[in-house]
């Protein structure tokens, strides 16, 4: 439930401001989304997540479905998580290419974190909603779309040409 709600902030934050904005156009409209997505469902997200893991890992581990306690995993994904999240706020700072590292650490972080929850349901038949539920697809779609909407903003910057242009 908390990844929708992070979604909704995202686009109801960059809603409002687009409509208090209206010359806003192009490519600093897709800017805005990009920046209100990267901040919440990246950064806040990140942190909150962080939070979850380092104040109560062995409730984490529980409800992710490890039966065998935190084994300490929880302490360094807590660190993980709370790094990508401080770093995705620095967004509102710091621009440019600086939003295309956090993508991508996003992604990598992130992904690998959807292998894991795919993996736990194969080999240990590990189908907890809090390991193959929300959390994954959250896993999956937020770098996702923050790589898109960068891709589709530096479209319409020009820095990426169409293919046969």
């Amino acid at each position: 439930m908390i990844y929708v709600v992070y979604v909704l902030v995202a686009l109801i934050g960059a809603g409002i401001h687009l409509w208090r904005h209206p010359t806003e156009h192009g490519e600093r409209k897709i800017e805005v989304v990009l920046l209100w997505w990267i901040v919440v469902t990246i950064g806040v997200g990140g942190i909150v997540g962080g939070l979850f893991h380092l104040l109560d890992g062995a409730s984490v581990a529980k409800e992710i479905g490890f039966t065998r306690g935190d084994g300490g995993f929880q302490t360094e994904v807590g660190f993980g998580d709370l790094a990508l999240g401080l770093a995705a706020v620095l967004c509102i700072w710091i621009r440019d290419r600086y939003w295309l590292a956090i993508l991508l650490v996003a992604a990598v972080f992130l992904w690998g974190d959807a292998y894991g929850h795919i993996h736990q349901e194969l080999v240990n038949d590990n189908h907890d909603p809090d390991n193959t539920g929300p959390v994954l697809y959250a896993d999956i779609v937020f770098p996702l779309v923050g790589l898109l909407l960068y891709l589709a903003r530096e479209r319409l910057r020009g820095s990426i040409s169409t293919p046969g242009t």
